[in-house]
C-alpha cells in the first residue's frame, strides 16, 4: 500500500469530539481515555502505537464493541450477563480540534485506498494503512470512518492525541440508560451463564 500525501491532506478535517460513547472493560474504568495494544481495525500490528475508539452514538459503540457479527445467520439472539457486567461505558470529549483523516462516505475510493481498509471484516488492510499514516503524517491525530455495522461515524484516535481527551466517570454498561432500549430494538435477550468467569 502506498499513500499519496497530497490526496491524504485533502481529506484532513479538524473537529472536536464531544460526548462520543466508548465501551471498555470495567477493569480499566480508572482510565476512561486510556488505550492498550490489541488487534483492531486501525491498530498497529507491530505495536508502534495505541488506538482509542469511540462511536458517535450508543447504538454504534454497542455494535462495534459488543455485538459485532455474533448474530449473523442466527434467529435467537442473546448475550450473557457476566459479559455485559464486565463492561462499562464513558463519553469521550476533546479539549481541542483534532486533525482527522476523513474516510467516511467515499473516502477510501477518492484516496485510491483499498476499501477493505475501513469496510472489511478482516483488519489487515486497515492496520497497514494506519501504520503508514501514523509514521508518515505526524500531525494527524486519528481517523474518522463509517462503522461497517451501522454506517454511523466512528473515530480512531492515536496515542499521541490521548492527552487532549477527557472521559466522563464510567458507569456499568448494565446501568446505562441506553442499553435496555437498544437490546429491545435488536431483540436481544440477556441470559445468565452458569460457570462463567470474568477474566
Amino acid at each position: 500500500m502506498k499513500l499519496i500525501s497530497k490526496r491524504i491532506r485533502d481529506r484532513i478535517i479538524t473537529a472536536r469530539v464531544s460526548d462520543w460513547p466508548r465501551i471498555l472493560p470495567g477493569r480499566h474504568r480508572g482510565q476512561p481515555t486510556g488505550a492498550g495494544f490489541g488487534s483492531s481495525r486501525f491498530s498497529s500490528p507491530s505495536r508502534q502505537f495505541k488506538v482509542l475508539y469511540a462511536g458517535e452514538d450508543f447504538p454504534t459503540a454497542f455494535a462495534e464493541a459488543v455485538v459485532r457479527d455474533r448474530f449473523e445467520g442466527k434467529q435467537r439472539r442473546f448475550l450473557y450477563r457476566p459479559h455485559l457486567d464486565a463492561l462499562c461505558v464513558t463519553a469521550i470529549s476533546s479539549n481541542r480540534e483534532l486533525a482527522l483523516i476523513d474516510l467516511t462516505g467515499a473516502g477510501t475510493y477518492e484516496l485510491g485506498i483499498d476499501s477493505d481498509a475501513n469496510r472489511a471484516r478482516d483488519h489487515g488492510r486497515g492496520q497497514e494503512f494506519s501504520e503508514l499514516l501514523h509514521s508518515q503524517m505526524a500531525d494527524v491525530d486519528g481517523i474518522l470512518f463509517d462503522s461497517r455495522l451501522t454506517d454511523a461515524r466512528c473515530i480512531a484516535i492515536y496515542e499521541r492525541a490521548l492527552p487532549s481527551l477527557s472521559g466522563t466517570v464510567p458507569v456499568s454498561l448494565l446501568q446505562a440508560a441506553e442499553l435496555v432500549p437498544e437490546l429491545e430494538r435488536l431483540e436481544i435477550s440477556v441470559r445468565r451463564e452458569r460457570g462463567f468467569r470474568v477474566p
